[in-house]
Protein backbone atom coordinates (compact mmCIF):
# COMPACT_ATOMS: atom_id res chain seq x y z
CA UNK A 1 0.00 0.00 0.00
CA UNK A 2 2.19 2.66 -1.11
CA UNK A 3 2.43 6.65 -0.02
CA UNK A 4 1.47 8.61 -2.94
CA UNK A 5 2.18 12.10 -1.57
CA UNK A 6 3.46 13.65 1.70
CA UNK A 7 3.21 17.40 3.00
CA UNK A 8 5.35 18.18 5.58
CA UNK A 9 5.56 21.72 7.17
CA UNK A 10 6.13 23.19 10.91
CA UNK A 11 2.80 23.16 11.80
CA UNK A 12 1.24 20.22 9.93
CA UNK A 13 1.76 16.96 8.32
CA UNK A 14 -0.95 15.19 5.32
CA UNK A 15 -0.29 11.77 3.95
CA UNK A 16 -2.24 10.40 0.70
CA UNK A 17 -2.27 6.38 0.77
CA UNK A 18 -3.58 4.37 -1.96
CA UNK A 19 -5.31 0.97 -0.40
CA UNK A 20 -4.66 -2.31 -2.30
CA UNK A 21 -6.97 -4.77 -1.30
CA UNK A 22 -4.40 -7.41 -2.39
CA UNK A 23 -1.77 -6.33 0.06
CA UNK A 24 -4.07 -5.20 2.93
CA UNK A 25 -4.58 -9.17 3.42
CA UNK A 26 -0.93 -9.08 4.54
CA UNK A 27 -0.45 -6.41 6.85
CA UNK A 28 -4.40 -7.09 9.02
CA UNK A 29 -3.07 -6.90 12.81
CA UNK A 30 -5.05 -5.63 15.67
CA UNK A 31 -2.10 -4.70 17.70
CA UNK A 32 -0.96 -1.77 15.68
CA UNK A 33 -2.84 1.11 17.18
CA UNK A 34 -5.01 -1.43 19.29
CA UNK A 35 -7.68 1.73 20.62
CA UNK A 36 -8.15 2.80 16.77
CA UNK A 37 -11.57 0.82 15.98
CA UNK A 38 -10.17 -2.10 18.06
CA UNK A 39 -12.87 -4.09 16.67
CA UNK A 40 -12.50 -3.69 12.93
CA UNK A 41 -11.52 -7.07 11.82
CA UNK A 42 -14.61 -8.04 12.88
CA UNK A 43 -16.11 -5.49 10.38
CA UNK A 44 -18.15 -7.00 7.65
CA UNK A 45 -17.94 -4.42 5.18
CA UNK A 46 -14.17 -5.12 3.45
CA UNK A 47 -13.91 -1.64 2.23
CA UNK A 48 -14.64 -0.23 5.23
CA UNK A 49 -11.80 -2.56 7.02
CA UNK A 50 -9.21 -1.68 4.52
CA UNK A 51 -9.30 1.80 5.57
CA UNK A 52 -9.47 1.51 8.71
CA UNK A 53 -6.29 -0.30 8.05
CA UNK A 54 -4.70 2.28 5.65
CA UNK A 55 -5.39 4.83 7.78
CA UNK A 56 -3.34 2.83 10.76
CA UNK A 57 -0.56 2.35 8.59
CA UNK A 58 -0.48 5.59 7.51
CA UNK A 59 -0.46 7.15 10.51
CA UNK A 60 2.37 4.81 11.61
CA UNK A 61 4.36 6.65 8.40
CA UNK A 62 3.68 9.77 9.51
CA UNK A 63 3.57 10.07 13.12
CA UNK A 64 5.41 6.85 14.46
CA UNK A 65 6.29 8.21 18.18
CA UNK A 66 2.66 8.87 18.48
CA UNK A 67 -0.78 6.66 19.12
CA UNK A 68 -3.53 6.77 17.17
CA UNK A 69 -6.74 6.18 18.99
CA UNK A 70 -10.71 6.77 18.48
CA UNK A 71 -13.50 7.57 20.81
CA UNK A 72 -16.94 7.43 19.55
CA UNK A 73 -15.75 7.10 15.89
CA UNK A 74 -13.67 10.01 16.01
CA UNK A 75 -9.45 9.78 15.63
CA UNK A 76 -7.64 11.53 18.40
CA UNK A 77 -3.87 11.01 18.94
CA UNK A 78 -3.16 9.42 22.83
CA UNK A 79 -0.91 12.75 23.25
CA UNK A 80 -3.36 15.73 23.42
CA UNK A 81 -0.73 18.12 21.69
CA UNK A 82 -2.19 16.81 18.45
CA UNK A 83 -4.82 17.07 16.25
CA UNK A 84 -6.00 14.71 13.46
CA UNK A 85 -8.46 14.29 10.77
CA UNK A 86 -9.20 11.92 8.14
CA UNK A 87 -11.24 11.47 4.30
CA UNK A 88 -11.38 8.50 2.16
CA UNK A 89 -12.99 7.94 -1.36
CA UNK A 90 -13.07 5.08 -3.47
CA UNK A 91 -9.16 3.63 -2.72
CA UNK A 92 -7.76 6.60 -1.99
CA UNK A 93 -7.25 7.87 2.03
CA UNK A 94 -5.71 10.72 3.46
CA UNK A 95 -4.50 12.47 6.90
CA UNK A 96 -4.03 15.31 8.23
CA UNK A 97 -1.51 15.57 11.95
CA UNK A 98 -1.75 18.82 12.95
CA UNK A 99 -0.43 21.16 15.48
CA UNK A 100 -3.84 23.12 15.94
CA UNK A 101 -7.75 21.78 15.59
CA UNK A 102 -8.06 20.40 12.38
CA UNK A 103 -9.69 19.06 9.41
CA UNK A 104 -9.21 17.68 5.72
CA UNK A 105 -11.43 16.08 3.01
CA UNK A 106 -10.83 14.71 -0.82
CA UNK A 107 -13.61 14.09 -3.33
CA UNK A 108 -13.42 12.76 -7.15
CA UNK A 109 -12.99 15.39 -9.47
CA UNK A 110 -15.93 13.76 -11.34
CA UNK A 111 -18.61 14.63 -8.13
CA UNK A 112 -21.56 16.56 -9.04
CA UNK A 113 -22.64 18.55 -5.80
CA UNK A 114 -24.43 20.99 -8.25
CA UNK A 115 -27.73 19.16 -7.23
CA UNK A 116 -27.42 19.65 -3.53
CA UNK A 117 -25.84 22.74 -3.90
CA UNK A 118 -28.85 24.88 -2.14
CA UNK A 119 -28.63 22.43 0.65
CA UNK A 120 -24.94 23.61 1.97
CA UNK A 121 -24.69 27.20 -0.45
CA UNK A 122 -25.54 30.33 1.37
CA UNK A 123 -24.89 34.11 0.15
CA UNK A 124 -22.19 34.48 2.15
CA UNK A 125 -20.06 32.18 -0.08
CA UNK A 126 -17.60 33.20 -2.71
CA UNK A 127 -18.07 30.52 -5.52
CA UNK A 128 -16.98 32.55 -8.70
CA UNK A 129 -19.00 31.33 -11.66
CA UNK A 130 -20.64 28.76 -10.14
CA UNK A 131 -19.40 26.12 -12.24
CA UNK A 132 -19.39 22.39 -11.35
CA UNK A 133 -16.45 22.23 -10.11
CA UNK A 134 -16.07 25.74 -7.72
CA UNK A 135 -19.19 24.39 -6.22
CA UNK A 136 -17.51 20.82 -5.58
CA UNK A 137 -14.84 23.01 -3.65
CA UNK A 138 -16.84 24.80 -1.76
CA UNK A 139 -18.57 21.22 -0.27
CA UNK A 140 -14.89 20.28 0.45
CA UNK A 141 -13.99 23.19 2.43
CA UNK A 142 -16.94 23.21 4.15
CA UNK A 143 -16.74 19.64 4.91
CA UNK A 144 -13.02 20.72 6.38
CA UNK A 145 -14.95 23.34 8.54
CA UNK A 146 -17.28 20.71 10.21
CA UNK A 147 -14.55 18.20 10.79
CA UNK A 148 -12.32 20.99 12.38
CA UNK A 149 -15.28 20.45 15.66
CA UNK A 150 -17.35 17.28 14.73
CA UNK A 151 -20.44 18.56 16.07
CA UNK A 152 -23.54 17.45 14.50
CA UNK A 153 -25.17 20.71 15.22
CA UNK A 154 -23.06 22.79 12.52
CA UNK A 155 -24.83 23.08 9.97
CA UNK A 156 -23.29 23.82 6.23
CA UNK A 157 -25.76 26.28 5.03
CA UNK A 158 -26.37 28.16 8.50
CA UNK A 159 -23.27 27.93 9.89
CA UNK A 160 -20.47 27.72 7.82
CA UNK A 161 -19.11 30.28 5.00
CA UNK A 162 -15.71 30.30 2.35
CA UNK A 163 -14.80 33.34 1.15
CA UNK A 164 -12.23 34.04 -1.28
CA UNK A 165 -9.38 36.43 -0.70
CA UNK A 166 -6.73 36.98 -2.57
CA UNK A 167 -6.69 33.78 -4.50
CA UNK A 168 -6.70 31.70 -0.97
CA UNK A 169 -10.09 30.80 1.00
CA UNK A 170 -10.58 31.79 4.22
CA UNK A 171 -13.25 29.87 6.26
CA UNK A 172 -15.58 30.70 9.05
CA UNK A 173 -17.56 29.21 11.47
CA UNK A 174 -20.51 30.91 13.36
CA UNK A 175 -22.27 28.75 15.40
CA UNK A 176 -24.48 30.14 18.75
CA UNK A 177 -21.37 28.15 20.51
CA UNK A 178 -18.78 28.00 18.46
CA UNK A 179 -17.14 30.56 16.25
CA UNK A 180 -13.84 30.27 14.66
CA UNK A 181 -11.96 31.00 11.19
CA UNK A 182 -9.40 29.46 9.28
CA UNK A 183 -7.39 29.28 5.89
CA UNK A 184 -8.01 27.07 3.73
CA UNK A 185 -5.86 25.13 0.90
CA UNK A 186 -7.84 23.49 -2.12
CA UNK A 187 -5.32 20.89 -3.81
CA UNK A 188 -5.71 19.39 -7.32
CA UNK A 189 -4.10 15.43 -6.62
CA UNK A 190 -4.80 13.69 -9.86
CA UNK A 191 -8.60 13.64 -10.33
CA UNK A 192 -8.95 14.25 -6.77
CA UNK A 193 -10.15 17.83 -4.78
CA UNK A 194 -7.62 17.80 -1.40
CA UNK A 195 -9.44 20.53 0.95
CA UNK A 196 -7.33 21.15 4.40
CA UNK A 197 -7.11 23.48 6.92
CA UNK A 198 -3.69 25.57 7.51
CA UNK A 199 -4.29 27.35 10.57
CA UNK A 200 -7.22 27.58 13.00
CA UNK A 201 -8.26 30.56 15.19
CA UNK A 202 -10.88 31.13 17.93
CA UNK A 203 -13.17 34.05 17.47
CA UNK A 204 -14.77 35.64 20.31
CA UNK A 205 -18.07 37.82 19.88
Amino acid sequence: MPLLKKINTKNYTIGIWKVKKSECEQFIDNHLYPNYHPEFIKFKNLKRKWQVLAVKLLFKELCNKNELISKNGIPYTKEGNKHVSISHTKDIVVLIIANFPCGIDIEGMNRDATKVKDKFINKKDTYCNGSKMEILKIWCMKEVLYKIKKDPTLLFKEHLHIEEKNIQYLGNCNHPDRNFKCNLEVLNFKNYFLAFNIDYSMVHL
